[in-house]
């Protein structure tokens, strides 16, 4: 009966449309193999066969090669022998493919693999389309040639069969093979244009029942190829994605059967991460009990009417893609930039705003200076980069930095903590040349510059300083916003001419995802220029010096929010690790907070932008 599926299903129906497709994955998890050959009858007019390829090397630039051919229908051979199709120097079996495309060809082979599960469209449903697994999570070797240039690949390898009289619209999808000793699959597809009404599962294989997982989840595709996966109970929640940058995807128009393109879009380096939260009752809190990431070695596809920002798509009728196109262009840089000085210190200022401070619950005394923390300078990122997340190893390892024994207490409550990213979207005040604090107060202009900033913060850190006295507490924040590259800035800085006497009026924006979290103007800071520079200079014990950077706050609308009512039970409670058991129960259930995978992209206008992926 296997066999028998894997077998085209075509009888000169019209319209129809057939699809073999394998995906080979290195075990360096830096390199992959993507392979499809279709067959298409639209409802009127010429059909075709087409043969698909598309190479990823995350070391080489540009990262991915991709091509295709096509042919005249009545030039498919189809089930001949062991093979399932053939077609212009290409073909595929049950076991093996070989073709070639542009300067791309392959002989990939496979052999075993994992149980399969038929889980695309339930096989009871009249639907325009159907599908059927191949071979799932089989070992493989792949021989390929780009440009002439032999490569091999051996790892993991799944293939699929789809057919039926019209494409489905909607479809996302990721697999990854290197979690731990259980392969990952995410696959939903809806007959709509959303997922109005759609169909979806998740699998984690592992090694016995104890060890797999088989969910419903809720599912979405992100404009910055991103795939998040939810399923939640009332006593199991597991988030699972997939992403990858723009310049890593391969797009391709596809045409249905109905005259309109699907773009397609994928990445066979993509990363991918996975949590379980699981609690005793309903009500009861939240603790998480499995945590796995591959850095690389994933596939992933968003297929959807709508093109994705910045990938370059492979149209219908072409056969290679302009490759090179830039994945964020930049607006030429203004007379007023100027490059980043010699990085000396960098000095963060917190509750400067308004309504952050109204948000956070607390008072303050304008009276008295903001209070003020140093931030290492391992943080400084100016550009737009990824930025690893600290794993639960890394969190333990910071907090026995700062005081020995704390890992060890925190690790008898939560085994596997989180770091619990947030987001600070700020200005960066940057001494462009020595500052004279006493002609500031007489209204001298000083040699000060502007960069948007994100302060990203290890909340799960941060919380277990609460409660403790002044520099207890600031060395537990201080090192919570001081991992590696936890200061993303804008790559140059904005530098007015004649210097500054006063905060300029400038609007902070922070999107997440492409939603927007932040959005405040500079008018609602509570401190003058005067006050910042004075607790930088304090908490720096000296004058302001060239190359030091003052991080000037944030507003309103971070990940970590909680209503007037949570904000008075969480202030009740006294025990520093119950705070992080609840800070961990939230970020369950939080769409606000960050996981890997989410794009932050700050936006100050004349002080520039930064965007920032977090990886694994």
């Amino acid at each position: 009966m296997s066999r028998d599926q894997d077998r085209s299903h075509y009888k000169g129906q019209r319209p129809w449309y057939e699809i073999w497709f394998a995906v080979a994955l290195d075990e360096s998890r830096k390199r992959a193999l993507w392979i499809r050959q279709t067959l298409f009858v639209p409802r009127q007019g010429e059909g075709r066969t087409t043969v698909w390829g598309a190479w990823f090397d995350a070391d080489r630039t540009p990262p991915t090669r991709a091509g295709k051919r096509y042919a005249r229908i009545d030039e498919a051979v189809f089930g001949g022998g062991e093979t399932l199709i053939r077609g212009k120097n290409a073909w595929m079996s049950e076991t093996a493919a070989e073709g070639a495309v542009d300067n791309l060809s392959w002989k990939l082979a496979w052999r075993g693999g994992r149980a399969i599960h038929n889980h695309d469209v339930p096989s009871w449903l009249p639907a325009p389309t159907h599908a059927h697994p191949i071979v799932y999570d089989a070992e493989g070797e792949a021989e390929v040639l780009v440009d002439g240039e032999p490569r091999t690949l051996k790892g993991h390898v799944s293939a699929m069969h789809l057919w039926g009289k019209r494409r489905l619209p909607t479809l996302q999808w990721f697999w990854t093979p290197w979690l731990g000793d259980a392969s990952l699959e995410m696959q939903a597809v809806s007959f709509q244009d959303t997922f109005s009404l759609g169909f979806s599962t998740l699998r984690l294989d592992g090694p016995d029942k104890e060890r797999s997982y088989h969910g419903r989840p809720a599912t979405a595709a992100h404009p910055n190829c991103l795939v998040t996966s939810t399923v939640a109970g009332a006593r199991k929640l597991v988030h699972a994605r997939a992403w990858a940058e723009p310049s890593q995807m391969v797009g391709y128009a596809y045409r249905d059967t109905d005259g309109r393109d699907v773009m397609v879009a994928q990445s066979d380096i993509a990363s991918a991460y996975y949590e379980v939260y699981t609690r005793t009752a309903p009500g009861a809190p939240w603790r998480i009990t499995d945590k796995r990431r591959s850095s690389g070695g994933t596939a992933v596809e968003i297929h959807q009417h709508a093109r994705l920002p910045y990938v370059d798509y492979i149209q219908w009728d072409e056969t290679s893609s302009n490759r090179g196109t830039p994945p964020f262009v930049r607006p030429a840089r203004a007379t007023d930039e100027v490059d980043w000085p010699e990085l000396r210190e960098i000095v963060a200022l917190g509750l400067t705003y308004g309504d952050h401070v109204r948000e956070t619950g607390q008072k303050i005394d304008t009276k008295q200076p903001p209070v003020a923390f140093g931030k290492h300078v391992r943080t400084f990122a100016p550009g737009d980069d990824g930025v690893h997340v600290p794993d639960s190893a890394e969190i333990l390892a910071a907090l026995e930095e700062v005081e020995p024994g704390l890992a060890a207490a925190l690790g008898e409550r939560i085994a596997r903590p989180p770091a619990v990213m947030d987001y600070e979207g700020e200005l960066a005040l940057v001494a462009l040349g020595a500052i004279d604090a006493a002609a500031l107060a007489h209204g001298t202009p000083q040699p000060f510059g502007i960069a948007a900033a994100n302060d990203l913060t290890a909340r799960m850190i941060q919380v277990l300083g609460e409660g403790l006295d002044g520099p207890a507490q600031l060395a537990l924040w201080s090192r919570a916003k001081s991992f590696p590259r936890f200061l993303p800035l804008a790559p140059s800085v904005w530098a007015p001419p004649d210097g500054l006497r006063a905060m300029p009026e400038l609007t902070i924006e922070t999107r997440v995802n492409g939603d927007v979290r932040q959005r405040a103007s500079t008018k609602l800071l509570v401190y003058d220029l005067l006050s910042i520079v004075g607790a930088a200079a304090t908490q720096l014990g000296r004058p302001l010096e060239r190359g030091d950077v003052i991080l000037t706050g944030t507003p309103a609308g971070v990940g970590l929010r909680m209503s007037p009512l949570r904000r008075r039970v969480a202030a009740m409670v006294k025990d520093r690790f119950r705070k992080a058991e609840l800070l961990v129960a939230t970020y369950a259930t939080s769409s606000a907070l960050l996981r890997p995978g989410d794009v932050i992209e700050v936006d100050a206008g004349a002080a520039g932008r930064v965007r920032t992926r977090l990886i694994v």
